[in-house]
């Protein structure tokens, strides 16, 4: 067992006949790299001279298994790690202040490698640090261009990852009635809990669902309208081709396949006549507010199935996704595509972006200052 004290933004590599042992005081992200087998010790130490109040240990957003690590104090142990345990480990806690929120205090990703290959271990890191995936460089919005938010033009595509399917089952949902009170188009609205506000790893894969008998007889309206609640005065919709003659439809996530619709409360039997273009596409998906589908399921049915496919660190078996990006983002922004503001960072509109900037309070509190002495 062997262990190190590391700066921020270091990678630590171990031998075949080593284990992992990786503590610092007041730790920003470390990216681990270890064999198949070997014992993985993180732990915080000496939090800023201060308290370190109930400490969580997260692995990949959820709470780490205790049948895999043992959580405790400040510090995570994984007495023999697998392949399944790559991936990004987070402790959240507070600082023992009165209104303290809970804030992350350490974030480790970790790879865990094979024996063989690690035979050579000064070479792999040379080729780590000297041959980073290639980026896309944005030029007049071609195919492959970068969304990110319209934070950088930096992205590179995003790698480990894997394709699964989130499921939700549509027969108990009640139909509402967009587009006015008498005349629009009745439509079930999916759940934000479903969608979890965030679909952007969901861009190149496959939305599934049944077709409605509404949808299936008339097809001058959209089957499925997604909303984007940062701007709320338009939306996306996908119309199902007339050449479609099965109940079961898959659409793919991408501009291409959709249409741009005027604002939930205008929809009309047309789509609005402006390009939907990549970005407008990619934000819905990032800010998703809600999705419809046209009509109702008027039986239950094993079939009343909607899936959207996702993306995740973990092997499901579904192949692997590569047309999701990684970004350069900023300080102050997070997400795969920038997409959202870390801690510390709130969103402000009253910029140059319309999809609006992460600012930090301190930062956030002189703009207002400057606007109120300028009123």
């Amino acid at each position: 067992l062997i262990q190190i004290l590391l700066r921020s933004n270091s990678v630590l590599f171990s031998s075949d006949s080593e284990d992992v042992s990786l503590e610092y005081e007041t730790t920003p992200t470390f990216d681990v790299v270890i064999a198949e087998g070997k014992k993985l010790k993180l732990k915080v130490h000496d939090y800023g001279h201060r308290p370190l109040c109930n400490p969580v240990w997260y692995f990949n957003g959820r709470p780490v298994s205790k049948s895999r690590c043992i959580p405790s104090y400040g510090e995570l142990v994984c007495p023999s790690v697998k392949r399944e345990d790559a991936g990004r480990y987070d402790l959240w806690g507070g600082d023992g202040s009165r209104h303290s929120q809970a804030r992350l205090i350490f974030s480790a990703n970790v790879q865990v490698t094979r024996a063989v290959e690690r035979d050579l271990p000064e070479e792999r890191i040379a080729k780590v640090q000297d041959e980073p995936p290639p980026f896309f460089e944005r030029k007049n919005r071609v195919e492959n261009d970068c969304f990110c938010s319209g934070v950088t033009e930096r992205c590179r595509m995003a790698l480990d990852l894997y394709r699964m399917r989130k499921t939700y089952d549509l027969s108990n949902l009640t139909a509402v009635r967009l587009g006015g009170e008498s005349t629009g188009a009745k439509y079930i609205r999916i759940p934000l809990s479903v969608l979890l506000g965030n679909l952007i790893t969901a861009y190149g894969g496959y939305m599934r669902f049944p077709v409605t008998e509404e949808c299936y007889t008339d097809r001058s309206k959209p089957c499925v309208v997604m909303v984007d609640k940062r701007n709320m005065h338009r939306a996306v919709g996908y119309f199902l081709p007339t050449s479609h003659d099965q109940r079961q439809v898959q659409v793919l996530l991408k501009e291409s396949n959709w249409k741009l619709l005027p604002a939930i409360d205008e929809l009309s039997d047309r789509d609005s006549g402006d390009e939907l273009t990549k970005f407008i596409f990619m934000s819905t998906l990032s800010n998703i507010h809600s999705v419809y589908i046209r009509g109702r399921y008027r039986t239950r049915s094993e079939e009343n199935i909607l899936s959207i496919d996702m993306a995740s660190s973990y092997d499901e078996g579904l192949g692997t996704v590569t047309t999701v990006e990684e970004c350069d983002c900023h300080p102050g922004y997070g997400g795969l595509s920038c997409e959202r503001c870390e801690k510390g960072y709130l969103r402000t509109y009253d910029s140059i972006s319309p999809e609006g900037i992460c600012l930090s309070i301190p930062e956030l509190w002189e703009l207002h200052k400057k606007i109120y002495r300028q009123n």
